[in-house]
């Protein structure tokens, strides 16, 4: 599963980072593995998904939101 296929209001762990291309800016954004991660909503026109990581919000492209590895939250 990963943090594209979140629902709105939805928590999960991140677990890892598929791809090499867009690991060091998730790194940077706070992306990190064990954070938790909770899909906010989509853009307005698509294309981005607004994001809360632990204490802070963040907009990822949806490639790169199909690139991180999530597990769920009991």
């Amino acid at each position: 599963m990963t943090v594209y296929d979140l629902r709105e209001g939805q928590s999960a762990l991140i677990k890892s980072i598929l791809t090499d291309s867009y690991t060091c800016k998730l790194l940077t954004l706070g992306l990190l593995p064990k954070s938790k991660v909770t899909y906010v909503r989509s853009a307005p026109l698509g294309g981005a998904r607004y994001l809360k990581i632990d204490d802070h919000y963040v907009a990822i492209r949806e490639e790169e939101a199909k690139t991180i590895l999530i597990e769920e939250v009991m």
